[in-house]
């Protein structure tokens, strides 16, 4: 029977455009188009009584471990003819295969529906979920919660649910309410009306019914009906003027579906203890006609206690359909209800026609959700909705939204210079690491420690040691939703809040119900305050984002707390300080295609020996939206990469150290591309390169040879050492460490030097890439300011941008295994280099030069990356002028076929035009681009056209340099070209 009544149903979606005079004119319901068609008369013709009853009744449904309840459903689906299914806790893919199996027995399409208030992640394992309503109440740009109405959509149909019982349309205007609460969008009824009805249109345009509850307001109770039956005081003018209001707008436009509680409302119907859900003249009088309402009108759950308090268990049923409900949600004996509604049309207590619209308008339902998957099919995920991949982002776009900052003394937030301050974090009712810890890690070294409350001792120790620090960055987590347990706040956790609050500078993260702060000791308050509303890694990774000024703090408390903090407050801090971090989508590409492609392009070179491991980070348009680390240390080990390793940098320290230092000291008047080395180097003032201008030097056109390989000249002709230059200890002569057990005579470095002095001019004004002049620039540095390259960047460049894990020998640092290892050296140092610098000539100078010899964490290069691309500033500290930035990074000498800007790479000249094997870096790098390379196998490039910056480390010389299968594959131009190739047209 059912491959004959769906044919029925969709020919009623096509006749429905051309029949005239069949559109409802009372209220504009998703199925408007259906209504009294006379196809659908017909078919209810067809019908028995107790067939369209059973239409009206919908039963519960697990789908978990055991099987769920199938067979009890598929009886009384197959039998009976019961109308709908509601699924309650289960895993997703159970319930899919519930869903399917069902339907297929069933003559009738089923609605299949579910409680997803903040996504079916709600009901479902193995499903994200969105923010609870009350933190999506904090939002002050609702199009986001247009747009996980849409991603909700999108879940609902991935499961086959139809009609999603959200959003909670009640005004919780009660603190102590134990059922709604954090369940509503807040107290003020018009931003509630606003709120509800986005989240609405976001399922409805994507095709699932929503259901506004619960009518005819939950908000101001302090009983929770799934245990008793709550009281709402107020008389009609209180309920228009406060409760109503949102279910008014999301009729008016044009809800689904309306779902009644169980609440005795003495105001609206003075029968005794009479819930809402029995009231004919709430749920007719009100609800169906003083508010036009033509969709459908569903019962909460008949198995609460605010229902079987009142009716048993068939006489309920009957009751709710007389009082004007269209459908029984979740019977507690449907058979019961059947018998029961039916003996009573039999009697003509319900009239026979009442049960036939009401059946009718299910079907007009059904229609409309059968003629939406149709519609729909063959025209991409996004049809129905923000498809799933999007959902992170959009997840966290949210929570970022809903920060609310409510003290900012001192304006503490945003952090500034963060090389200025130390700070702490502490995880209270936590005893290992956070996520918010994590993030923290992120931004700037910080100490991290632990409070359990309940340690009274253990957590007043703590507490004394966070007074050395400058900030104190407080998390309170493990908190509780609802108000028994008063949300979490025990007086253990208050003494602590307040001996928190009471050091110089504190900055409290609340990550629970902001009225659970009422309950907080407030004599005392923090410096800093932010609300996070609920305790997730969303919460906890967006809150640090705001505190560091990645994000901007743009929350608006949708409740009172108390007098000093009511609804609608919320101080607004920047954003876009530092980088923020989240996903590709929140830079406007696409993971899926980002992630494959990254993924697809390292594989290849991991399973071609390219390198042992890498790391990629990318950030497109100041977020942070790729970090991830592939493979391992050496071939052989089992030391997996992370994001805290540190990998040298080779000649990416050009553009790291060299450069940039060069750049500062141009801003400050002590530098000038357009003077000569001998100007700044007078020992070279006679030599054959006392003339050469810094612009030709740093743009590799002065005619410099590419390298001199300085060790070879330590080497007698059998490979040992010559006497007099190393070694294999550290005293006052020896004193320059070139690797483990090798320390070279302080004075050889003049021999070095004397070497590149009277080494050979090539041809002037032809690019030749050279290392030389990078490590003059670290002589210039050090003739200008008295002090070396190795001092001299991080107190100028890289701790004001808080990236503290930029260094010259990490050794004396950090452990050996924090350090990627490079090559096997075989020749000169014959051993393996980790922890000391890979290349030769930067080796001999203590592992200290302007050409080689950095070594940094992919996640603080990345920070020097978005100076660039910022125009020179970041965190708040100016490192470069816009002006001199600019000079560096364009190209000085394309009449010679020269690409290079000062220091930096450039595009390839015409890479436009040019073969595919020779495009540099990537085709679509624009020609403001610039970046470098190193010979370990890193690679930097900022594009401030697309706002992409692009760190990519590998070591690619394990065990040896002889491997030029990164350059063959061009892996690191890929991924970069992946980024361009990900952006959503």
């Amino acid at each position: 029977m059912k491959k004959i009544f769906l044919p029925v149903l969709f020919s009623l979606a096509v006749l429905s455009f051309i029949i005239p005079g069949v559109y409802a004119t009372v209220t504009d319901v998703p199925w408007q188009k259906y209504s009294d068609d006379n196809k659908v008369d017909s078919l209810l013709d067809t019908m028995t009584l107790r067939e369209m009853i059973a239409q009206l009744i919908w039963v519960p449904a697990w789908a978990d471990a055991t099987g769920g309840n199938f067979r009890q459903v598929e009886e009384l689906v197959t039998k009976y003819g019961i109308g709908g299914v509601i699924f309650f806790e289960g895993s997703r893919d159970l319930q899919v295969d519930f869903t399917r199996r069902i339907n297929e027995v069933s003559k009738i399409p089923l609605i299949i529906a579910q409680d997803a208030e903040w996504g079916t992640g709600m009901r479902l394992t193995e499903v994200e979920d969105f923010p609870y309503q009350m933190t999506l109440g904090a939002l002050q740009d609702d199009s986001l919660i247009y747009r996980m109405g849409s991603a909700v959509a999108w879940q609902c149909h991935d499961i086959g649910v139809n009609i999603n019982l959200a959003p909670v349309a009640d005004v919780n205007n009660n603190p102590l309410n134990p059922v709604i609460n954090y369940r509503s969008f807040g107290e003020d009824p018009q931003k509630v009306a606003d709120k509800a009805a986005m989240y609405m249109k976001g399922m409805q345009d994507h095709g699932i019914i929503a259901c506004a509850k619960h009518f005819p307001g939950h908000g101001d109770t302090d009983v929770d009906s799934h245990t008793g039956l709550p009281v709402i005081r107020g008389d009609r003018k209180r309920f228009d003027t406060v409760e109503l209001i949102p279910f008014r707008r999301l009729i008016d436009e044009g809800v689904g579906a309306v779902m009644t509680a169980h609440i005795n409302v003495p105001g609206l119907d003075d029968t005794p203890l009479l819930p809402a859900t029995f009231s004919q003249k709430v749920i007719t009088g009100i609800l169906r006609n003083d508010e036009h309402f033509r969709g459908l009108i569903i019962t909460d759950a008949m198995n609460m206690a605010g229902a079987t308090l009142t009716y048993p268990s068939g006489i309920a049923d009957a009751e709710a359909l007389k009082a004007g409900n269209d459908v029984i949600e979740y019977s507690t004996d449907p058979l019961k209800a059947i018998d029961e509604i039916a003996r009573r049309v039999e009697t003509g207590e319900i009239p026979l026609e009442q049960i036939k619209t009401r059946c009718r308008k299910l079907l007009e339902a059904k229609v409309w959700l059968e003629s939406r998957n149709d519609s729909v099919s063959g025209c991409g995920d996004d049809a129905h909705g923000l498809p799933a991949s999007a959902h992170p982002a959009l997840i966290r776009d949210l929570y970022a939204g809903a920060m609310t900052l409510i003290e900012n003394n001192d304006n503490l937030l945003p952090f500034g210079r963060l090389d200025k301050i130390r700070i702490a974090t502490v995880a209270v009712n936590r005893l290992g690491m956070t996520e918010f810890q994590k993030m923290t890690d992120r931004y700037t070294n910080a100490d991290h420690y632990f409070i359990d409350p309940d340690n009274v001792q253990g957590a007043r120790f703590i507490i004394s040691k966070l007074k050395d620090y400058d900030v104190v960055i407080a998390g309170f987590c493990a908190l509780k939703q609802k108000p028994a347990g008063l949300y979490g706040v025990t007086p253990e956790l208050n003494s602590v809040f307040h001996q928190i609050a009471s050091l110089d500078r504190s900055a409290v993260i609340w990550f629970g119900n902001p009225y659970g702060i009422a309950r907080l000791d407030m004599s005392v308050k923090p410096t800093a305050m932010l609300v996070a509303y609920q305790d997730n890694k969303y919460s906890q990774q967006t809150a640090v984002q705001v505190l560091f000024g990645g994000l901007g703090a743009s929350g608006k408390l949708p409740v009172t707390i108390n007098a000093g903090y009511p609804a609608g407050y919320g101080i607004k801090t920047a954003g876009d300080m530092r980088l923020q971090f989240g996903f590709p989508e929140n830079a406007g590409l696409s993971s899926e295609i980002l992630f494959s492609k990254v993924d697809s392009i390292v594989k290849s070179g991991l399973d071609s020996l390219a390198f042992p491991g890498c790391q990629v980070l990318i950030a497109c348009k100041g977020i942070v939206v790729l970090d991830k680390c592939y493979g391992h240390h050496m071939y052989d080990s089992t030391e997996a990469v992370t994001e805290y390793d540190l990998w040298d940098l080779a000649s990416v320290t050009k553009v790291s150290a060299g450069t940039p230092s060069l750049m500062v000291l141009q801003d400050r008047g002590l530098f000038d591309p357009d003077k000569t080395l001998g100007y700044y180097l007078p020992w070279y003032r006679h030599s054959n390169k006392g003339d050469m201008l810094l612009r030709d030097m740093l743009s590799h056109q002065a005619g410099l040879v590419p390298f001199i390989p300085f060790w070879r000249n330590t080497l007698r002709e059998d490979r040992s050492f010559k006497k007099g230059i190393f070694s294999d200890y550290n005293h006052r002569k020896y004193s320059l460490p070139v690797s483990d057990s090798l320390y070279m005579n302080i004075r050889y470095v003049r021999e070095m030097f004397r070497e590149l002095r009277d080494s050979r001019i090539t041809e002037r004004y032809k690019y030749v890439y050279s290392d030389n002049t990078f490590i003059l620039a670290a002589e210039i540095v050090e003739a200008l300011t008295d002090t070396t390259i190795d001092r001299f960047a991080p107190q100028d460049i890289y701790r004001p941008i808080g990236a503290f894990n930029i260094t010259y020998n990490p050794l004396a640092k950090y452990p050996r295994e924090r350090i990627v290892p490079t090559e096997y050296d075989s020749l000169f140092r014959k051993q393996l280099i980790r922890g000391t610098v890979h290349d030769e000539g930067a080796a001999m100078l203590g592992g200290v030069s302007g050409h080689a010899g950095l070594f940094a964490s992919g996640n603080d290069l990345l920070k020097l990356m978005e100076t660039y691309r910022r125009g020179g500033e970041y965190g708040g500290a100016r490192i470069f002028s816009k002006e001199v930035l600019k000079e560096y990074t364009t190209m000085q000498f394309p009449q010679n076929n020269n690409r290079r800007g000062l220091g930096f790479d450039k595009p390839m000249l015409h890479n436009d035009t040019i073969p595919p094997e020779d495009i540099y870096p990537c085709w679509s790098a624009s020609p403001s681009s610039f970046g470098h390379g190193g010979f370990t196998g890193t690679f930097v490039w900022v594009d401030p056209e697309a706002e992409i910056s692009y760190v990519f480390l590998s070591n690619r010389v394990y065990p040896t340099r002889y491997n030029s299968k990164l350059s063959d594959q061009s892996i690191r131009g890929n991924i970069l070209q992946a980024v361009y190739d990900s952006r959503i047209k």
